[in-house]
């Protein structure tokens, strides 16, 4: 198996002895009680009316007119996954129709549920995962349960025609299992669920729509999502006859926010029949959002050429952004390769939610810029200069962040925190005047003048500069051996001033 190969692979580098579970291939009923059950962060159990069994039942109670020599057998498997780590998490999470959910399908979930961990699942593990596959779904390597045996006759292709016969043993189904409410019973046309996610800017004093949000419309095993375009705007790839429950999860396929060490981000909206319109104003969500926005910016949107940040591939897993709801006096955020060995942890982390929209911005792209500087060349990466590699992380921060603001300029600072790359690219002729660095004092402010003659550069030379240095005036020279401008002979005075 592919897993296995990248296990003995991973063994021979680093001489670290990876375990692994392998389930047996009959697939069988899991008889075990589930633990959630005994917790009260949930609401009831409902018996569920997509068993095999419950639509046998239903199908024997619904006239025979309506039965049209259809045969009640399985469609579907109920499953319950069980990651032993971060690694088999992503393992799941890469297929990408697959819908999971980190707590079971047939409990009654709480209003302002957000985040639940099963609690025979150790601290520090990820919690069991919840989906339905079809029947002949080839599973993964990661250990899973069987909880039901499911018949879903709204997801049959050969049954799509037959509304009656699919409406009626489904009302049957929920009723003889109770759980077809009063309005359920009334007969209704499908809908298809759809609105609009909007964001507050305080920055521009205004909501504006959030871009590239998968959003979830779940009614019991079936999962239709839809993704919010430029204006903010979504319809769903499905439709259903009876109330949906809403949800976000803030990730896209290439990266992941988390609000815990494994618990990711999420937004749980209503269950209800119709649009469902969210304005994000404040609070956690906001910040969640904002970074969001910023993330999905750097990977799917336009960024003047620049390279990606590291993509969810074989070797390199979805990059995990931990958001802190919490201020931090020294730092607005900070990037670790070390931590995604793996996929164990998050590579960025992103403090401060009090800071504005701008600026929590900014540090998110300042973030990833570091994580696309490691994904280039993680060698000379892992090896540069500060001035290199902060510099260069602070010269993306103000080109993308200028995309959505356009005013936006980062503080600079030198022999660390430079405006070396703008200096390269803007080509005005200014005197600078910036927070000089030193050991004893980093903060001392400077009055030196400092005439930028250097102009003409783009953003994308500049980065392929970087790649194969480490040093400060190695990626100066580069930059004059790889391309020709005009004003190149201006680049010593650049960079010894910044230096």
């Amino acid at each position: 198996m592919i897993k296995e190969k990248r296990n003995l692979i991973l063994m021979f580098l680093i001489g670290i002895t990876l375990f692994y579970s392998c389930q047996d291939e009959q697939i069988e009923l899991s008889q075990k009680e589930n633990s959630i059950e005994q917790n009260s962060m949930f609401g009831k159990k409902l018996e569920n009316p997509y068993s095999v069994a419950n639509m046998k039942r239903a199908y024997e109670n619904v006239g025979s007119d309506l039965k049209r020599g259809v045969i009640i057998k399985t469609t579907h498997y109920y499953i319950k996954f069980k990651p032993k780590n971060d690694e088999e998490l992503d393992l799941l999470k890469q297929d990408r129709t697959l819908y999971l959910y980190d707590y079971p399908m047939d409990y009654e979930v709480p209003k302002g549920q957000v985040t639940f961990h099963d609690p025979e699942v150790p601290d520090g593990s990820p919690t069991y995962q919840y989906c339905a596959v079809p029947v002949n779904y080839k599973f993964p390597n990661v250990e899973y349960e069987i909880l039901d045996n499911l018949y879903i006759p709204e997801e049959l292709d050969e049954l799509k025609s037959s509304n009656a016969f699919v409406n009626s043993i489904v009302d049957e189904a929920l009723l003889i299992t109770n759980n077809l409410d009063k309005n359920d019973r009334l007969k209704r046309s499908k809908w298809r669920p759809a609105g609009r996610i909007k964001l507050r800017d305080d920055y521009f004093n205004a909501d504006r729509p959030l871009e590239g949000v998968e959003v979830r419309a779940r009614r019991w095993f079936t999962t239709h999502t839809g993704i919010t375009n430029s204006n903010g705007y979504y319809s769903c790839n499905g439709r259903f006859r009876r109330d949906a429950n809403y949800s976000i999860i803030w990730e896209r396929y290439n990266f992941e926010i988390r609000k815990s060490w494994l618990g990711r981000a999420k937004y749980d909206g209503p269950k209800k029949r119709g649009d469902w319109n969210l304005n994000i104003t404040s609070g956690e969500q906001k910040f969640f959002a904002t970074i969001f926005k910023a993330a999905y910016h750097y990977y799917y949107k336009n960024i003047r050429g620049l390279r990606r940040p590291p993509l969810n591939s074989f070797w390199h897993t979805q990059l995990k952004i931990r958001a802190y709801n919490e201020a931090n006096s020294e730092v607005n955020g900070t990037h670790n390769p070390g931590r995604r060995f793996l996929g164990l942890g998050s590579a960025i982390k992103i403090y401060n939610p009090q800071n504005g929209s701008r600026e929590i911005y900014g540090t998110v792209i300042h973030e990833m810029a570091h994580a696309s500087h490691w994904s280039m060349d993680s060698w000379h990466y892992n090896r540069s200069d500060n001035i290199v590699a902060e510099s260069w992380a602070r010269g993306v921060q103000r080109e993308l962040t200028r995309m959505v603001y356009s005013n936006y300029s980062p503080t600079y600072s030198r022999q660390r925190y430079t405006g070396i790359v703008q200096d390269m690219i803007d080509g005005t002729k200014i005197t600078r005047s910036y927070y000089y660095f030193t050991d004893a004092n980093p903060w001392v402010y400077s009055y030196k003048a400092y005439q930028d003659n250097v102009s003409g550069y783009t953003i994308r030379q500049i980065e392929d500069a970087l790649i194969g240095e480490r040093y400060w005036n190695n990626w100066r020279n580069n930059i004059k051996n790889k391309f020709s401008n005009g004003t190149e002979n201006n680049l010593d005075a650049a960079f010894s001033y910044w230096n």
